[in-house]
């Protein structure tokens, strides 16, 4: 029997199949195993298009719709609905998009249709409310029904993850499984043997727990504190002669991936257009007029993200946000960067305080730190864990495909 798993992420998605009793990896895009988890739609062909395809189009100058970041929907109460072109699509039909194209990469890996899936979730899809979590999740599922899949079975990424490293384990071990990606931190405390066959985990898993802060945190903080004051958030403008500040809920959805949608409509347009001539700093939100009126986000969120990396290597880097027709460069150090993301980490570290309490064990009996997750490349994502555990105990794993792995092995286990 052929058994399948998609861990579809906020930033990348993998995808793996057990086929034969092998468990493979299928390349989701050109030569990768991972995916960008974004979508292109073309107004000129009225196509969608994903991860480096999407890139492609938009580079060879495409007009079209750029989406990312929309798992960061499914959490919300909010019913977000997307009109492209002349349809219009809810969060749960654009995941289906692309969990489709997933599928089909999978089944002509194997010439072989395909029906189930185990699909990864965070530990929460929503900090504070059940039921979001919860309709999340059927979102979710709706997607994989809407892509073609008949069984669909979920499970914790930490989960997935511990599961990838239980492989390679000589003898039982209790491991810390720290999974932060674009959208969330997910923790979970699990006794780990390689012997063990179960495919209930329950006994074994000590506790889990998470918070809704990951590496699309950390952009927001850039743009917040760096970008924003550039594109005219905290300026002026003449209301019936008062000066008065230009609306915040701009800046609001323009620093969230999947809310910066939100901006782009003839209201949003028509009132910056008013705002300007009246405003004391024309250029600043002439900028931000550009961002949305030109599409020009997909550029923007890269040279975000691109600053963000950049300061895992090195010291300071260099936004040039040529974009705009009133260009500027803007200088940020790893010293700045970690000042702004402060919070950001408080409530991670806050959460891994929670997630040992929960498991009822001490911060001593953690034999391994599993980390996985892009966002854990951060040096000041890694220094947190380095101030409790010992460097050698803190294992780095693949960070893009080790939770798509422990998925397929799942899936391997559940319909054997």
């Amino acid at each position: 029997m052929v058994t399948s798993a998609i861990d579809f992420g906020t930033t990348n998605s993998v995808a793996g199949i057990n086929y034969n009793n092998k468990i493979n990896m299928i390349n989701l895009d050109k030569n990768k195993l991972e995916t960008r988890s974004v979508l292109f739609y073309s107004f000129e062909d009225h196509d969608f298009y994903i991860g480096s395809d999407a890139f492609s189009e938009i580079k060879e100058g495409v007009n079209g719709r750029y989406l990312q970041s929309l798992k960061s929907f499914l959490g919300s109460e909010e019913n977000v609905e997307i009109t492209l072109g002349t349809q219009s699509y809810l969060i749960e039909d654009l995941i289906a998009i692309m969990l489709k194209r997933f599928k089909y990469k999978m089944e002509t890996s194997i010439d072989s249709e395909i029906q189930n899936v185990v699909l990864g979730r965070p530990v929460r899809f929503n900090d504070f409310d059940k039921s979001l979590d919860k309709q999340a999740e059927n979102r979710l599922k709706n997607a994989a029904l809407k892509a073609g899949f008949k069984d669909i079975v979920f499970q914790y990424e930490p989960i997935a993850g511990a599961l990838s490293y239980e492989e390679k384990v000589q003898k039982e071990e209790i491991i810390l499984v720290v999974d932060i990606g674009g959208g969330t931190t997910d923790y979970s405390v699990i006794k780990v043997d390689k012997n063990n066959n179960k495919i209930d985990r329950s006994d074994d898993i000590l506790s889990n727990h998470g918070v809704y802060v990951g590496g699309n945190s950390f952009d927001s903080s850039i743009i917040k504190k760096f970008i924003s004051p550039q594109l005219g958030k905290g300026s002026l403008y003449k209301s019936v002669n008062v000066d008065t500040e230009v609306p915040s809920l701009f800046y609001h959805d323009l620093s969230q991936w999947h809310l910066f949608q939100k901006l782009i409509n003839q209201k949003t347009i028509l009132r910056l257009k008013e705002l300007i001539p009246r405003s004391h700093n024309k250029e600043k939100l002439q900028r931000l007029l550009e961002l949305i009126q030109d599409n020009l986000f997909f550029d923007f969120s890269n040279i975000i993200m691109n600053a963000k990396m950049d300061l895992s290597s090195n010291q300071t880097t260099t936004m040039d946000m040529n974009l705009f027709s009133d260009p500027f460069l803007l200088d940020l150090s790893r010293e700045s960067f970690n000042k702004t993301i402060y919070n950001n980490i408080q409530e991670i570290d806050q959460a891994l305080h929670e997630t040992i309490k929960l498991a009822n064990i001490s911060f001593e009996q953690i034999d391994k730190v599993f980390l996985t997750g892009g966002s854990t490349l951060v040096p000041e994502v890694k220094a947190l864990y380095e101030k409790y555990f010992s460097k050698d105990n803190i294992v780095h794993t693949d960070v893009f495909t080790s939770v798509g792995y422990g998925l397929t092995l799942f899936s391997k286990k559940v319909w054997s």
